[in-house]
């Protein structure tokens, strides 16, 4: 029982150290907005590609409370002024997508002050595209060839999908073309979609692609304003009217994970169609919440990619079974900046917006802390997701199994340097959060690799034969001789029917024991083969093996030098922060030490006396009157 008890207590250890092992910290990035004049001053100091120190200015609250000292803030890393839309998105976003492929779940926000530059990160310009615009096009040029045919995979407005028969989905695309030539005679290209031709696409090969799977692209775009979430990409149109957005519920499906009930979610097969879907939604938000006059957002937005791959079967044709596919998604969110009166007019409705972001936000570092102290000490306190639909709809990236990434966007103006310093403190809390790196979900099923090649091979070489009519019948593969003898007996002395049945019967039979010999010889060549082919596969199993114990113990190596490396740059942080303290300390002393040198050498001037002699003479020079040069010629000629 005690050697039992040992070896149960020691998996559950085992356990939890692999779990542990898998828990990581949320990466989180930096980008510094330029500056819009030339006049402004910084606040913000670029010290490495990972360290920014942020400098009191003379205005701020900490300045004029006497806190004077420079604040040192670590992330994964800083973009500077200069640095480009591609090297921000192959940075933040590359990694998730190779993740999503791999069956991960992923989120990416933008986090910051208002006119911090998030919208511009996440929506990017026509020539500039952003992060949104850049991940379709890389997802699209990487499974351009490996696509599903349109509607096999259907949602079931559950948070789940439907594989429909071929019938079915054949149909559903008739009714979606005779739709689609319906309404082109009433549709017109907003400016966006016009932009959109403008850009320039991103070619950028992934990671975790299997070109035998076949994939298939749902996007979704919703708002989470005023508290409430509106999908943009719902059909607003009545009678030629627009009708206004009915609020969506958030709900938990059969496998906890959240998601908005109802959600129009669309299937788009280029990268040009989910732009135009993508612009639509940004249409719709421009003419149901109207726009700010000074440009910034006062919403949430999410933009969700769902994609789904299913695994083909051992001839590479259709799917293996109906319940084999795998859903991941990549949520791209912008959330609003927490500092929008004091760039809106101070109406109602404007402050209003204000206030409900700012209580989002305020969720949201509220939910971070509490589950921060949880994971810390232990404790079990209830984390309040319910209480903003922003942090109701992402609970399953901080609790369940996901990826995340942070972007933090920043204005160096001097005057917005005290909303900057909540931002990193939001950003340290962000440091301190765990979550647990969910593994792959796309199963192996053995078949063998290449398959949809083969296939497409196969059905090529097959179409070229029918064409060249060179395809003939199987029916006589198996005959081992030629058809049997005319058997109608016409005179009944006649003894040669026999004789010939029994000679054609005689070779008949020679042929059948020498092809039966010839396949019991193939067959035994072919068991040998498959033995010599099972013993190498058994070698390179264990091979395999052998190099994912390597793997795994080089892992675990590198994961151990990691927070090595991070213990270290955080204890050089904190010795570079005490020597900064000392050195000033040291200036202090030195300014105190002069300042009372030179008052000593004052108090004893005061105190020495002066000579008698000195004081004589002083007193001679100051009683005797001045000669003039002509009294002197005048004394000396009555002389």
């Amino acid at each position: 029982m005690l050697a039992m008890y040992c070896k149960k207590s020691s998996k559950n250890v085992q356990a939890k150290c692999q779990q542990m092992r898998e828990r990581g910290q949320i990466k989180f990035f930096c980008r510094i907005r330029s500056m819009e004049n030339d006049s402004d001053i910084s606040c913000i100091k670029v010290l490495s590609d990972k360290i920014v120190s942020l400098t009191p200015p003379s205005t701020s609250v900490g300045f004029q409370t006497g806190n004077y000292r420079e604040i040192h803030c670590l992330f994964h890393r800083v973009f500077e002024e200069d640095a480009s839309q591609e090297t921000v998105f192959e940075w933040t976003t590359i990694p998730l997508i190779n993740d999503v492929f791999r069956g991960k779940s992923c989120l990416l926000f933008a986090y910051g002050l208002s006119g911090g530059g998030k919208t511009y990160t996440m929506n990017g310009e026509p020539r500039k595209p952003g992060i949104i615009s850049r991940a379709l096009d890389v997802i699209f040029n990487n499974i351009m060839h490996f696509q599903a045919e349109k509607f096999v995979f259907k949602p079931d407005k559950m948070n789940g999908f439907e594989v429909q028969a071929e019938e079915d989905a054949w149909k559903e695309r008739q009714c979606e073309a005779h739709r689609t030539q319906r309404l082109m005679k009433y549709a017109c290209r907003t400016d966006d979609a016009i932009e959109c031709d403008q850009q320039a696409p991103c070619y950028i090969q992934l990671e975790g692609i299997d070109e035998d799977n076949i994939y298939a692209i749902f996007i979704s775009y919703v708002e989470v304003y005023k508290n409430a979430v509106y999908d943009l990409l719902e059909d607003t149109r009545d009678y030629g009217k627009h009708k206004r957005l009915q609020g969506k519920l958030v709900r938990e499906d059969r496998t906890h994970d959240m998601y908005v009930h109802d959600v129009v979610e669309v299937e788009v097969k280029s990268s040009k169609e989910a732009h135009e879907i993508l612009y639509k939604g940004m249409c719709t938000k421009r003419k149901i919440f109207g726009s700010v006059t000074s440009g910034f957002s006062c919403s949430h937005s999410v933009f969700t990619i769902r994609i789904v791959q299913a695994v083909l079967d051992q001839f590479g044709g259709a799917p293996e079974q109906k319940g084999a596919y795998c859903v991941s998604k990549l949520c791209l969110v912008d959330l609003a900046g927490s500092k929008c009166t004091n760039y809106m007019k101070n109406t109602s409705q404007r402050l209003g917006e204000s206030g409900n972001i700012n209580n989002s936000l305020m969720t949201l570092k509220t939910c971070l802390e509490i589950l921060h102290e949880n994971q810390k000490l232990g404790m079990k306190k209830l984390i309040p997701y319910r209480d903003s639909k922003l942090t109701y709809l992402f609970k399953n990236f901080f609790e369940g199994e996901s990826n995340i990434h942070a972007l933090i966007c920043v204005n160096p103006r001097a005057a917005n340097f005290d909303e900057t310093l909540h931002v990193m403190k939001f950003a340290n809390i962000l440091k301190e959060v765990q979550v647990l790196h969910q593994s792959s979900t796309v199963k192996s099923t053995g078949f063998p690799v290449g398959r949809r090649r083969a296939n497409q091979m196969f059905q090529e070489a097959l179409q070229k034969l029918e064409q060249d009519e060179r395809v003939q019948s199987s029916d006589d593969i198996c005959s081992i001789s030629t058809a049997f003898p005319c058997l109608e007996l016409k005179d009944p002395m006649d003894d040669k029917l026999i004789h010939n049945l029994i000679q054609f019967l005689e070779f008949r039979h020679e042929q059948y024991n020498l092809q039966r010999q010839n396949l019991v010889h193939k067959e035994k060549e072919f068991f040998e083969h498959l033995k010599a082919v099972m013993q190498k596969n058994f070698l390179a199993q264990h091979e395999n093996t052998s190099l994912h114990d390597i793997l795994d113990f080089e892992t675990n190596k590198r994961i151990a030098l990691e927070a090595k490396e991070n213990e270290m740059e955080s204890c050089a942080e904190q010795l570079r922060q005490e020597l900064y303290n000392r050195s000033e300390a040291i200036k202090m002393v030195k300014q105190e030490a002069v300042v009372v040198h030179e008052a000593q050498n004052g108090v004893e001037m005061l105190k020495k006396p002066l000579p008698l002699a000195s004081f004589s003479r002083r007193k001679r020079s100051v009683t005797s009157p001045i000669i003039s040069s002509e009294d002197e010629n005048s004394t000396s000629a009555m002389a």
